[in-house]
Parts: C-alpha cells; structure tokens; sequence
C-alpha cells in the first residue's frame, strides 16, 4: 500500500509539472521574488511555499537539495533572462549609448511599479553569501560574468579590454543602483548612472569615419 501511494505521489507530481503554473514553477517564482525582497537569508521554506500556493510535500520532490538547490535554480533562472533583456535595448537599431540610457531609464520605471523595494536577485544573494555557499556563489560569479560578457560584445569600444572593463563597470553600476534606490524608495539613482555613463561611452559615427580613414 505504502509503495503504491508512492508511485501516485510521483506520478501526480511528474501530471502537475508538464504544465504552466505547475507546482515547480511557482516554487521557483515565489523563491526569486523572496530573493529580490529580502535576499536569502530572508527567504524561508515555509515562506515560499506559503507564497507559491504548492503543496509543502511536492517541494522535496522537485527539490530533494532543500533551500538550497531551489535558491540555486532560482537564480540560474534569473540569470538565463538577461541576455534577451540585453537584445530588446541593445537592438542595432539605436546607438550604445541611447540603448543603455533606456536600459537604465526602464529599470528606474519597473523598480518605482514594483514599490520601490526589491532588489535583483543575484546581486541581493551574493550579498547574502557565507563563506561555506561555494555553490550558489559560483552561480553567482558566472551570472555576473555573463551579463558582462553580453554587454562588452555591444560596446562600441575598439578593444576587447575595454569593451570588457566598461561592461564590467555597467554591472556594478546597476548592482550599486539598486542599493541607492532602495535606500532613497525611487528609481532616480538608475537614471542618474544611467545618463552618466551613456554620456562616457564613445561616438560610434567618430569611431567608423576612423577606421574608414586608416
């Protein structure tokens, strides 16, 4: 009897994942919204299960590694959406620096709607981090370098170098944004970096007429 309400047990969980809404996505979203909230720290097993409406005994079951394996894959998941945040400003169709201005200027508006309170979840975990989290802090690290290595490939800068240490400064201006702008409950510190850092990158019509001189 115990071995056959096992088998149903799985086999409803396995039902219930094959659709949207399923249990194990909303244990993921209520986890990266809890992360975006209050960090790790703050992001309790009761409190995400009471957040995502799924049933307590199908979380162990998706995710036999506890908190931590549900925090890790939260965070990948968050991380797997920034290249296409990257690719709808960064478009061709307008310039580096118009591009990154309404990237920054965007965060602003969807931070001040979402009340002026949460954080990005990589950025709010990291600081979260012990020094026996070796696990989600390598996630951690290859998140931000790929955001980094996603913007660095859309600078106009004509070196490697400096294409990467320019991506490298955006990342930790958004990450230090965040900071300001949930000290200050608004979204202006995302429009402020962001103007100012538009205004430093080059004239990508300067740069082109150059190299059509050499």
């Amino acid at each position: 009897m115990a071995l056959l309400l096992s088998r149903t047990f799985y086999i409803i969980a396995a039902m219930a994942d094959t659709h949207p809404g399923s249990a194990r996505e909303r244990f993921i979203t209520a986890t990266e919204e809890m992360l975006r909230e209050s960090g790790m720290s703050g992001a309790g097993i009761k409190e995400i299960v009471a957040r995502s409406g799924a049933p307590i005994g199908s979380l162990y079951h998706y995710f036999p590694g506890g908190k931590t394996q549900l925090v890790s894959e939260s965070l990948r998941n968050q991380a797997d959406k920034f290249p296409r945040l990257i690719e709808r400003f960064f478009d061709g169709r307008r310039s580096a620096a118009a591009a990154l201005q309404a990237w920054f200027n965007t965060a602003a508006d969807g931070f001040e709607r979402a009340g002026a309170d949460k954080a990005c979840a990589v950025g709010a975990v990291t600081l979260d981090l012990a020094a026996d989290d070796e696990e989600i802090r390598t996630i951690c690290h290859i998140a931000f370098d790929d955001w980094t290595a996603a913007i660095a490939a859309r600078l106009p800068f004509p070196d490697d170098r400096t294409r990467h240490a320019f991506a490298t400064t955006i990342v930790a201006a958004l990450e230090g944004a965040f900071i300001l702008a949930k000290a200050a409950k608004s979204g202006q510190p995302f429009r402020d970096v962001g103007r100012c850092l538009a205004a430093t990158l080059p004239n990508e019509r300067r740069l082109a007429l150059r190299r059509d001189a050499r």
